[in-house]
């Protein structure tokens, strides 16, 4: 009988060992999801209007507005630089480091190529991101604003 008392109590033991292991590596994988998702939702569903560059206000074109849109699903930006249309990856390594990859625009010519050319310098230099008040901001790895952003409901 002691010997029976015994194996269940540790059959017992075991199994709520067990289901404790299994409920925090739930809690911590759902918190991590959690916080990618949160930063994910905060870039994805909207266009990013590029409204100014190493501290100069950028002129807007009607027909064609510097914008950022970002796919969370397979990490993909695309956009244009108010002329050529662009598109890359990005990557999120903390809540607010982001670096863009793989960064392509299409060639043509245009009349001011100055917008275009620090945007894309933008892109390759950013180290970092903040959001205020659907102002999106990218900052280089000093923390030196290079590109802010304004977000548009996408429909």
């Amino acid at each position: 009988m002691k010997k029976f008392v015994f194996i269940m109590g540790v059959a017992i033991l075991t199994l709520c060992m067990t289901a404790c292991k299994t409920q925090s590596k739930a809690s911590n994988s759902s918190s991590t999801e959690n916080t990618s998702v949160s930063t994910a939702d905060v870039l994805t569903g909207k266009s990013w209007n590029l409204i100014e560059l190493f501290g100069n206000p950028v002129t807007v074109n009607k027909h064609n507005v510097a914008h950022l849109v970002f796919t969370a699903e397979d990490n993909r930006f695309s956009g244009s630089t108010g002329c050529n249309r662009i598109s890359g990856a990005y990557q999120i390594a903390a809540p607010d480091r982001i670096t863009f990859s793989q960064v392509v625009a299409t060639r043509m010519l245009c009349i001011d190529m100055e917008v275009e050319n620090k945007f894309l310098e933008a892109l390759n230099t950013a180290g970092n991101f903040s959001i205020r008040n659907d102002t999106l901001t990218l900052n280089s790895a000093q923390m030196a604003p290079l590109a802010r952003f304004s977000a548009v409901q996408v429909k």
